[in-house]
């Protein structure tokens, strides 16, 4: 009762004040207006997505939406996505409030009796007062109308922090006036009285509705109501008047600027967030910890375009820092293979590169860490791996046809060329690069260094490099037939055949199957230590099925019964080589060394032998005969 009577007096002193000092303006103009300057602007207008919406710098997890006249059906609102938040008259559909499925319809309109229902905006107080929590989630309120009712809604839920924490709020301001309002809305001025309010808190509600409801009734007057242009600057600028007289300066403390930038969800309920702000990591955290509250696990504070400090918050994520600075240097593509230029850190804080910076948006690197948590199933890996496999055979199958029934010799009437242009594996070769470009084109997303469209980094990768050449000799190569002679044509066809059947083999497994089997998975780096990642698995998979059975594709008698142990020791020896060249791939970060490895593996079993036999025979013919 003292505590009534106190509020009452401050009250009473703050309107009285504020009376005296602007005695030459109307009644309703004087009680709201309080020195800019102490209550900064916490509401603004973004774009996210192509769609405007209204979001509060201490709620960012928040956004409104305000369409003029937009009505959802029952039907339509039960299949919302979850944290949608329904106010006054958007959905026709009676008060809803589904907490399993985090949907909610504050509205008094449709399917209730409105006598007896309170307004929209005493529903959502009464909410919080209840422990409505917002932190866990993104939210979006969808209004249609921005009427005073639905604005103080709205205020009511983007100030849910100090609400419930009663923080600097004048509670003896705002419960009589969302009382009222809420009286007003429902059952008309006739029966104010009803709320039971003292005559002094009626009409110092009065005041202050008709000071906030000025413009509004100003456009509605003029018939311009509904042609506003712009309901969301209307509603911010609102909302900002209702803070200046909601809020005590000397109390209302240090602001939570926190600027979100992108969020993602994280395993157990945690999310990750993007933040900007002009404090420190340090500094934000108890922030980022009070805006989101238990179910904040990763906070990632950008400091300048190209520069970020990364944060785990919660120590109990499954998974580590290390996970994530491993996959933003995959995503990155301003990291190169140097230890001081990198993503990278301790196990609960790191940052981006160092001299560069980074090159990634924040929504890259919010999905780059909820990546890095992701744990796929064996299912998952599987479909992936089917689907990458009937794109693989789609491809080679085109490459194929292409080969026995396209003749785009008959265009050339050159007959130096026509050795040339009539060999049907060179068209097969030329249309598998082509359909391989397409498709790398297509899902790629211009991140090509992460398909190894890059230059090779590191020289470890070399001493691959005699494994391989052993593995080429078991049969793990694909080696085009030797010419019968030495002639200069001749070569040089067997040289074209060489370097395009091993560009075309490498630039399909290594470069597209293997970058797509990487988007999901943790491959080596050049800094990394040595495994055997699971798309170098996959593709070595594939590569040595290819191998082992494309013989019998381009002969038109194909028998599967025929395939014997020798095809048997050529898919393990290709599976063993294609390991190799993965390896390869991933230390150098390039498709290109393995290229290299696998034509040098190649001219290897085409000349070794020869050079070998030409040595011996070289030798025996120098060696000295002995006497006996």
């Amino acid at each position: 009762m003292d505590s009534d009577r106190t509020n009452s007096r401050a009250s009473s002193k703050f309107l009285g004040k504020v009376d005296q000092k602007n005695s030459g303006e109307s009644t309703a103009g004087k009680i709201a207006r309080l020195p800019a300057a102490e209550f900064p602007n916490r509401y603004s207008i973004r774009d996210i997505g192509g769609e405007k919406v209204l979001s509060c710098i201490e709620a960012p997890n928040i956004t409104v939406q305000i369409k003029f006249g937009l009505s959802v059906s029952s039907a339509a609102m039960n299949k919302s996505s979850s944290g949608t938040i329904y106010l006054d008259g958007v959905a026709q559909n009676g008060p809803l409030v589904d907490n399993a499925r985090q949907i909610y319809n504050f509205d008094h309109h449709e399917g209730c009796v409105r006598a007896f229902t309170l307004s929209t905006c005493e529903q959502v107080l009464v909410m919080l007062k209840k422990g409505f929590d917002l932190r866990g989630r993104e939210w979006r309120i969808i209004a249609n109308d921005p009427d005073l009712d639905t604005v103080l809604a709205i205020w009511l839920l983007l100030n849910h922090l100090r609400i419930s924490e009663q923080e600097s709020i004048r509670e003896h301001i705002l419960l009589p006036l969302i009382r009222l309002e809420g009286a007003i809305d429902s059952l008309g001025l006739e029966l104010k009285s009803l709320t039971a309010l003292p005559a002094a808190l009626i009409n110092q509600s009065q005041r202050i509705i008709d000071h906030l409801r000025r413009k509004e009734i100003r456009l509605k007057k003029d018939g311009k109501w509904g042609e506003q242009a712009d309901f969301l600057a209307y509603t911010a600028g609102m909302l900002h008047d209702v803070d200046q007289i909601m809020y005590e300066p000397q109390k209302f403390g240090e602001l939570l600027g926190i600027e979100e930038l992108a969020r993602v969800n994280l395993p157990d309920n945690r999310v990750a967030v993007v933040v900007q702000s002009d404090m420190g990591i340090y500094e934000i955290e108890p922030l980022i910890k009070k805006i989101y509250g238990s179910s904040i696990g990763l906070a990632i504070l950008r400091r300048t375009p190209t520069a970020y400090t990364l944060r785990q918050i919660d120590p109990f994520l499954r998974g580590s820092l290390e996970d994530v600075y491993e996959k933003l240097n995959f995503l990155d593509p301003a990291v190169k293979c140097r230890t001081q230029d990198r993503w990278g850190g301790s196990s609960d804080i790191g940052g981006s590169p160092r001299d560069r910076g980074t090159k990634l948006t924040p929504e890259e690197i919010a999905k780059g860490c909820q990546e890095a948590f992701q744990k796929y199933s064996f299912v998952q890996r599987a479909l992936q791996f089917f689907i990458v496999a009937i794109s693989a055979i789609a491809i080679l199958a085109v490459a194929e046809y292409s080969a026995t029934r396209w003749h785009p010799g008959k265009w050339f009437n050159v007959p130096s060329l026509n050795a040339l242009v009539f060999d049907p594996y060179l068209q097969f070769r030329l249309t598998l690069i082509f359909l391989t470009t397409i498709i790398l084109g297509a899902v790629s997303h211009r991140r090509l260094w992460q398909f190894g469209i890059i230059s090779p980094v590191g020289k470890s990768w070399w001493f691959n490099l005699p494994f391989a050449i052993l593995a080429a000799f078991a049969g793990g190569a694909w080696v085009p037939g030797k010419p019968h002679s030495y002639l200069i044509p001749d070569l040089g066809r067997l040289l074209l055949s060489i370097t395009l059947l091993t560009f075309a083999a490498e630039y399909l497994f290594r470069g597209l199957i293997h970058g797509i089997l990487a988007q999901k998975s943790r491959i080596q780096s050049c800094t990394s230590k040595f495994f055997v990642s699971w798309p170098n698995i996959g593709t070595a998979l594939l590569y040595a099925a290819f191998l082992t059975l494309l013989p019998f594709f381009q002969n038109e008698a194909f028998n599967p019964f025929s395939i014997t142990l020798r095809h048997g020791s050529i898919y393990f020896a290709a599976f063993f080589f294609s390991l190799l060249l993965g390896s390869v791939r991933e230390r150098s970060h390039s498709f290109f060394s393995s290229y290299l490895i696998h034509l040098f593996a190649v001219f290897s079993v085409l000349f070794l032998p020869d050079l070998f036999s030409y040595a011996t025979h070289v030798f025996h013919l120098s060696w000295p005969k002995m006497p006996f």
